[in-house]
């Protein structure tokens, strides 16, 4: 069959064409958020609360599309997709960002934050807003911070209560220079691996323990799969939200405060929730592993061997950054 029109028709079909062309340019656009985390947690909350308010603030127009549990991968690649563009968003801690932005490892730095309330104080401050130009400048976009909390030593092999207890112990970090150089400083035997690996490996024994946050010990069932967590607060931990540079440089003014209105509506939120997990946190595990609390001087035999890696990371973090750091941040 064919299609024949005259002048009036070629007109007329113009015109719905354009007619429709608004209703095209108005279709949703949908954005792919990423997370290692489990869906009990507070940060998958957190994400939640930010594509529901998305949703309103845009009329529908601006979708947020969650994947937590590393459906998207593991961190590094989650990074890099984010990086390249071809994944929107993701969230995750300064240290797995330090492969891409090695200014980030400063925030890494065994016993550099003294409190929860320094480290948001300094993160929504000028020390924050230096830390994104970094990240601008290897593609990253930072919207949002959110608090992990203190993390501590956790195993299944012995009680820790000295750092001399460490020795040999094989750790599992995260992919970060300065925790490989903090934990060989503790003698013990730090590998590399993906959060979405951890389980299994503590499982299977592959590796003794790790370091984490009491609440996410809960979240992601750990207490099943080690026995000892001791107290030491050696890194105030907090998930960076970022977003594609590119992405985020080509939305609108009005788009970019519309991100800025529902990041603080579940930043709020997602703080003051991880507050109380971090409290309930050790009464619900005491039950299920021996907690051991240091003493000041126990602690402090920890921190002394932490800060000794310090000078190691003067050329790539930057001596001045991490003078600047232990200021804003109020080491611990």
């Amino acid at each position: 069959m064919t299609l024949t029109l005259n002048r009036r028709g070629f007109v007329a079909l113009a015109g719905a064409t354009a007619l429709a062309s608004p209703a095209i340019a108005q279709r949703a656009r949908a954005l792919r958020f990423g997370s290692p985390m489990p869906t009990s947690s507070s940060y998958h909350k957190a994400m939640e609360i930010f594509a529901e308010e998305m949703g309103k603030l845009s009329g529908g127009k601006l979708k947020i599309e969650l994947y937590p549990n590393a459906q998207l991968g593991g961190l590094k690649d989650m990074l890099t997709s984010v990086q390249l563009g071809t994944q929107s968003m993701l969230i995750t801690v300064p240290a797995w960002y330090s492969s891409f932005v090695k200014q980030m490892d400063v925030f890494t730095l065994p016993f550099i934050s003294s409190s929860p309330e320094r480290l948001r104080t300094a993160l929504e401050g000028g020390f924050g807003k230096k830390m994104e130009g970094y990240a601008r400048e290897s593609g990253f976009q930072i919207v949002g911070y959110w608090l992990t909390g203190p993390r501590h030593m956790l195993n299944n092999v012995r009680p820790v209560k000295t750092a001399a207890d460490m020795n040999g112990l094989k750790m599992r970090i995260i992919s970060s220079q300065v925790y490989m150089a903090a934990f060989r400083a503790l003698s013990a035997n730090p590998a590399a691996l993906d959060y979405s690996e951890l389980y299994l490996a503590l499982q299977q024994k592959t590796v003794d323990g790790m370091d984490l946050g009491l609440p996410d010990v809960i979240s992601g069932k750990y207490y099943e799969v080690v026995k000892y967590a001791t107290l030491t607060s050696h890194v105030i931990d907090f998930f960076a939200a970022s977003m594609n540079k590119a992405l985020y440089d080509g939305m609108t003014a009005e788009e970019k405060g519309m991100i800025a209105q529902a990041m603080k509506t579940a930043t709020d939120w997602q703080w003051t929730q991880q507050m109380a997990d971090i409290a309930a946190a050790e009464d619900k595990l005491k039950s299920q592993i021996e907690i051991i609390h240091l003493s000041p001087t126990e602690r402090e035999e920890f921190a002394k061997l932490g800060r000794s890696v310090y000078p190691q990371f003067e050329a790539s973090i930057g001596k001045d950054l991490i003078a600047e750091a232990t200021k804003a941040l109020g080491a611990a």
